[in-house]
């Protein structure tokens, strides 16, 4: 797997690219986010992209963190918290936020969707300026994945379970 790093350095430098993103949108709902420490209503036991689940597997080894499985709705919480907080994937960095999807039929439509629990006092007019757009973020990830699949020598599935990276430390 070492031989990837090059793989594993362009997803957590596509991930510091998200979270630019992900923090001007934070800074834009400051009032209307409710998510903070302790909070995990939106975590649940998730797959991930193979160059995901592989990069994080990569990085716990690198710094000697072996998380263990619970049996809340996400198996990487304990007391409440993320064990891999820090190299969480994508899916889980995005929770709570104004997101906005393309729909199938017409991809310039977006769908917004957001976490029930922000946004109590007043839904906002969403719009490409104060949302995540995900299929931006998405394309990307997916063209990273598609070359470290490419790269790798083995057949990979097209998404692996996050709570199996216990069984790759």
């Amino acid at each position: 797997m070492d031989n990837n790093q090059y793989y594993f350095d362009a997803y957590f430098e596509f991930i510091r690219f998200a979270d630019q993103k992900i923090s001007e949108i934070e800074k834009k709902h400051a009032g209307s986010i409710v998510c903070a420490k302790g909070c995990c209503e939106c975590c649940e036991d998730t797959s991930v992209l193979p160059i995901e689940f592989f990069s994080i597997v990569s990085a716990l080894k690198e710094k000697g963190i072996k998380p263990q499985l619970g049996q809340k709705s996400c198996a990487l919480l304990r007391r409440s918290l993320c064990q891999i907080y820090e190299l969480r994937p994508l899916i889980c960095r995005t929770h709570g936020l104004p997101l906005a999807y393309g729909e199938d039929e017409d991809p310039q439509m977006k769908n917004i969707s957001f976490c029930g629990l922000n946004f109590t006092k007043k839904i906002p007019k969403f719009t490409k300026n104060n949302v995540l757009d995900m299929d931006e973020l998405n394309i990307e990830l997916v063209t990273l994945n598609e070359n470290f699949k490419r790269s790798f020598d083995g057949d990979l599935p097209e998404r692996m379970e996050l709570k199996d990276l216990v069984n790759y430390l």
